[in-house]
């Protein structure tokens, strides 16, 4: 019965229908029907009994346990691991041209040829002249067996020879100039052929057919070592020891990333670390070598590097995105049991990407909220979403140094 009924039942049979000449009646009805009305509004809230706790739901993840490597972060520019501009030996007019630009070439490949023509001409001349020099050498030694025969009964004189055999030493001299340049001759011939004197990637032709091209001056292209390829970058002196510690027990693994949508990935190793702090700077430059097979770095291009200078054994790693803000400090929630969650405090090493590696306050296994925790609070009930129970944390494979 509502109050609003018990009033108007009241009104109808409890108070008198005419002006009252007691005044206690009055007041006797009216603290009656207060009586009343409190009466039904308590055993309303009986009935409905205590409110009900609000149950939130929310997505979890298992705490995991795991290797996790403890990475220097960087920056770095793609070189190639050699640069060849490529000139001819020889001056002439260039009479073909064996590449595309942007081919890959192998090593001896040919590029360019020059006109040969000029060169065969020189080199019949000096076989030539070396078959001259060779019919004036062999007549000078027959002249000198000559007198030495005849000096041996006196007939010639001992001038003569002298003269003789110094005769047979100068057209062998003679012999000697003319093969000599017989064999530039054939060098000079042979540069004709320019060839690719390193595997790689050509650029584009910078001397066209019909254009001379003069010796150890002209650029007709240049050729870039893709496979395998370098990336420069710098490191803070600060890391220097950590660097050193991972090199001296083997080789730093190197993990290469791209800018490009696609974020590719290459994996390479670090070579070479410089042997000076640049003090203006107080960095120091290192470099790194990857495979590049397939070809995904570029001369010239910028990587995010990441390299592994040590790896955490059986870490407790959590999603990034379960560790919250507190007053305390930083904390997640931990769903107990009975499907109510604890905030916990933790002490977070270091994130990296998706990933929180923590050093306090987690063993392992536990399962934490990932989403839902702007609506929780400690010792509120949850109910976990299907199918996410257990969720494992998102991938990540590297730490950031502190």
């Amino acid at each position: 019965m509502t109050r609003l009924m018990i009033m108007k039942q009241l009104i109808a049979h409890g108070f008198p229908q005419k002006k009252s000449t007691e005044p206690w009646r009055v007041v006797g009805c009216a603290v009656v029907v207060m009586l009343l009305l409190g009466m039904a509004g308590c055993s309303k809230e009986q009935m409905a009994g205590p409110p009900k706790q609000q149950v939130t739901p929310v997505l979890v993840a298992e705490v995991m346990r795991k290797d996790m490597a403890v990475s220097l972060r960087a920056i770095g520019r793609v070189t190639p691991t050699q640069t060849v501009t490529l000139k001819p030996q020889v001056t002439g007019q260039i009479a073909e041209v064996h590449f595309k630009d942007g081919q890959l070439v192998k090593k001896d490949d040919p590029m360019v040829t020059i006109d040969r023509r000029p060169f065969e001409v020189a080199l019949n001349e000096a076989k030539a002249l070396l078959a001259q020099a060779m019919a004036q050498a062999g007549n000078a030694k027959d002249q000198e067996r000559r007198y030495l025969s005849l000096a041996k009964d006196g007939a010639v004189p001992q001038k003569e020879l002298e003269q003789a055999t110094v005769n047979v030493k100068a057209a062998g001299s003679q012999t000697l100039v003319a093969e000599a340049t017989v064999q530039k001759a054939e060098l000079n011939l042979g540069y004709c052929d320019v060839r690719a004197p390193i595997s790689g990637r050509a650029g584009r032709i910078l001397a066209d057919v019909g254009n001379m091209a003069s010796a150890y001056q002209t650029d007709l292209v240049v050729i870039n070592q893709i496979e395998p390829i370098e990336v420069t970058f710098a490191v803070p002196e600060q890391q220097l020891p950590a660097l050193q510690r991972g090199m001296n027990t083997g080789t730093l693994k190197v993990t290469a990333n791209t800018s490009l949508p696609e974020r590719l990935t290459a994996e390479g190793r670090l070579e070479f670390l410089d042997n000076t702090v640049k003090p203006n700077t107080g960095t120091i430059d290192v470099r790194a070598t990857f495979q590049n097979n397939p070809q995904i770095l570029w001369p010239g291009q910028y990587a995010n590097l990441s390299v592994e200078v040590k790896v955490d054994k059986n870490a407790v790693v959590v999603p990034a995105r379960a560790v919250q803000p507190g007053q305390n400090g930083t904390f997640v929630f931990v769903v107990q049991a009975d499907m109510t969650v604890k905030a916990t405090n933790v002490v977070v090493a270091r994130t990296v990407e998706n990933e929180a590696v923590i050093s306090a306050g987690l063993e392992g296994g536990e399962k934490v909220v990932i989403d839902g925790q702007d609506r929780l609070r400690d010792g509120g009930k949850v109910n976990i979403k299907p199918g996410l129970e257990g969720s494992p944390p998102d991938e990540a494979t590297a730490g950031v140094l502190p």
